[in-house]
Order: C-alpha cells, then structure tokens, then sequence
C-alpha cells in the first residue's frame, strides 16, 4: 500500500479505503491518522465480517465515499509493511494499534500456520504483545466464533465433498442457491475449504461452481 506521511500532514480530511481481508491494517491506519488531529472516514467495498467487530472503528465503517476527503489510502492486508510505515516516521504504537496489527496478522499468515510465516512474524507479534496487543480478544473472536451462516455453508460443503486420485485430491461444489440459503458469502467457501487440507491424505483442494459448468474458482 502506498502511505504517504506528508499528504497526512497536509490533509484535512482522509478516507481510508479497506475490506474484510484488509480491515484490521485500516484499523490500526485510522488510529495512527487520529493522532494527528486530521478528520478520517473508512469506506468498505463489501459488507464486513462480524467476526472483526471487537477492532477498533468498525462501527465507523461507511459504503458511502465522503465528497470532502481529499487524500484517498487504498488498504492491503500487507500488516509487516504497514509496521514498517509507522516505526519509519517514528509513530508511536498504542494499544488499539497494537491489537488491530496482531489480529491483521493472525488473519494474514492463516493462525500463523502459513509457510510463508518465518521468524520475521514472530518477531513482530512478540514485539505487538509488548505494546499491549490484546492477543486473547483476537483469538476469540477470530479463530473461536462463527456466525450460524458459516457453519450452514460448511454443511452444503461437506455433503458436496468428493475424494478422488487415492483420496490426495478433494473436490467441492458450491452454488449461488448455497450461499443464498445459508446467508453466507464466498470468501467464507474460501475459509472453509482450507479445513478440508485437514482431512487425512488430502493434500489438495479444488472449489467448483456447480450452477457454472463446474469452473474452477479456487484451488488450494
């Protein structure tokens, strides 16, 4: 993401552009872009998950653009970039940064099983829980609650679940009609699907969209 320092000096009014995946990155940017003194809107590009209510200023979440801002941050879910942008133009951490960071995180490196989480991470998120980050709120909310809708979906995926090639390859269907039915959204298919790497000799996983000729929308 490109952040400039100067624009943030400069500017009156600043909107910070974010998303379910990027949303803790945007909540700790806006904490940031408070102290100093600057007026700041966030604008979603999609309905947010629940799952991140208990970060900073999601209540503050608008899918209106504001006509008065006049510098535009495009949020991406790069959370070690952004530390770098706040220890680079000496910003202090507090504790609402320091929490929407590790919660970026732990969402970003998949619960920190992700290969590409090395010690650099590890680092960071002992550097995070020093500054105060509520690592217990995180995990809560992240890793140990899902809305009923995720778990009606995780059920129309699991009944749709085929093993093939000695049982190495799983393949799911899903359809507009499921995602309809259990009020969930794709990105959810998307989380559920890595559970499925989880299910003995699975090594990977195909998502097809049943109602579009079986295409291919995602594979793990």
């Amino acid at each position: 993401m490109k952040i400039d320092i100067e624009e943030i000096k400069n500017t009156q009014h600043i909107l910070i552009v974010t998303s379910t995946a990027s949303f803790a990155n945007a909540s700790a940017l806006y904490s940031c872009i408070l102290t100093f003194h600057k007026k700041v809107s966030l604008q979603n590009l999609e309905p947010l998950n629940t799952k991140l209510s208990f970060l900073p200023w999601y209540d503050k979440c608008r899918e209106n653009q504001p006509s008065t801002a006049q510098y535009i941050i495009e949020v991406n879910t790069d959370t070690l970039e952004l530390y770098k942008f706040f220890k680079e133009n000496g910003i202090k951490i507090n504790q609402k940064m320091a929490t929407a960071l590790y919660g970026g995180l732990l969402s970003r490196y998949d619960n920190f099983l992700s290969s590409d989480c090395d010690g650099t991470i590890f680092a960071l998120v002992s550097t995070l829980l020093e500054l105060g980050a509520q690592k217990k709120l995180c995990h809560d909310f992240l890793l140990l609650r899902v809305p009923l809708s995720y778990m009606r979906l995780k059920e129309r995926l699991l009944r749709s679940l085929v093993l093939k090639d000695d049982a190495s390859h799983a393949y799911v269907s899903i359809c507009d009609d499921d995602l309809k039915s259990s009020n969930s959204e794709l990105m959810d298919a998307y989380t559920i699907i890595k559970e499925f790497l989880t299910i003995v000799h699975v090594e990977k996983v195909t998502l097809l969209k049943s109602d579009e000729n079986n295409k291919i929308i995602k594979e793990i």
